[in-house]
């Protein structure tokens, strides 16, 4: 297996986000190659790597002709290496992965056969969050037939559809109708929302074919500031409800999108984050100034009670609130 034709275009393109990977990356691509299909291409974006990862990536496209290494000369964050590798990218299909995760031999043979047998444009397939001593399968809807792209659009609203970019394939041509936006969290969330709602159809499998490591350094772990990237998330999203059908942002399920990933991850950014006092008041106060009793009621007729204490207490209480959020971290951790 020698990766993509040396003639055409290949069938994917494998985009693969690189900073600081030297750890990983030799043998992400060595995993890559072992996929059980033929006719696909390996994009390695550095995002200005200061340890090895530039003469790993750059060794490792010489030796294969379907390996291609490309490097950014300053870091700009995973969204804008995504952009330069789609940018490169030759595939009819795309898929991205994280170096320092785990995948099965026959991800890009299954997702594709599914691509081709349903004539989707998106490819959702069962996958798994790894904790050490621990794996946790990612939410998906149990549905046998293809539904459309705005359908799916509402899925991930609602949370029944994570926005993980990692266990789909997309159709290439989707991207000519996203914006790449520039956060340093939740990127994944922004590019699949808005790839939903320009996508015809989406199907799914039920097959686990990828495996997120969370590790102690990852982003979604990490202390970095978030409200900036928060704020750029709900735009991305909004934007693509709004191509979609406007009705769409006084539903119950753009609520609870804003409810999750807006209100109550920016309150537990200020709360916890690397802000001084001004800024943490000034962001609290903002956040919860827009957090309604509706919003905080969709929780419950969701019955998501864990969101439910966290959003009735910061309506209430702020000192009250940040116990609460004490507590479920420490659970979340344990």
């Amino acid at each position: 297996m020698t990766g993509a034709h040396a003639a055409g275009s290949p069938v994917v393109s494998i985009i693969v986000p690189a900073y600081n990977a030297a750890e990983f990356l030799e043998s992400a691509i060595e995993r890559l190659l072992g996929q059980t299909m033929d006719d696909f291409e390996v994009i390695v974006v550095d995002d200005g790597s200061t340890d090895t990862t530039a003469t790993i990536g750059a060794q490792a496209a010489a030796a294969n002709a379907g390996v291609h290494y490309f490097r950014q000369e300053q870091n700009g964050g995973v969204a804008r290496a995504r952009a330069r590798g789609v940018a490169e990218s030759r595939g009819e299909f795309l898929w991205f992965v994280d170096c320092d995760d785990e995948w099965a031999d026959s991800a890009l043979e299954k997702l594709v056969a599914a691509a081709r047998s349903t004539g989707a444009d998106v490819i959702v397939c069962g996958a798994a969050y790894v904790y050490p001593g621990r794996r946790r399968p990612l939410v998906a809807p149990l549905l046998n037939n293809p539904i459309t792209g705005a359908e799916a659009f509402v899925l991930l609203l609602d949370g029944e559809l994570t926005g993980h970019l990692w266990n789909k394939l997309f159709r290439r041509s989707l991207t000519r109708e996203i914006e790449f936006t520039p956060t340093r969290v939740h990127s994944d969330l922004a590019m699949v929302a808005q790839l939903f709602a320009a996508a015809d159809r989406v199907a799914f499998i039920s097959d686990s074919l990828y495996s997120y490591v969370v590790r102690g350094g990852s982003i979604i772990r990490s202390g970095l500031r978030r409200a900036e990237s928060l704020l750029l998330v709900e735009q991305a999203v909004t934007n693509a409800a709004i191509t979609l059908d406007t009705r769409i942002i006084g539903s119950n399920s753009y609520g609870y999108f804003r409810l999750r990933y807006v209100l109550l991850s920016g309150l537990k950014d200020a709360l916890t984050g690397p802000y001084d006092a001004d800024e943490r008041d000034e962001i609290v106060s903002e956040l919860r100034s827009r957090l309604t009793w509706r919003l905080v009621l969709l929780a419950a007729r969701r019955r998501d009670w864990r969101r439910l204490v966290l959003a009735g207490t910061a309506k209430l209480s702020v000192p009250l609130h940040r116990r609460v959020l004490r507590l479920t971290t420490e659970r979340d951790v344990a």
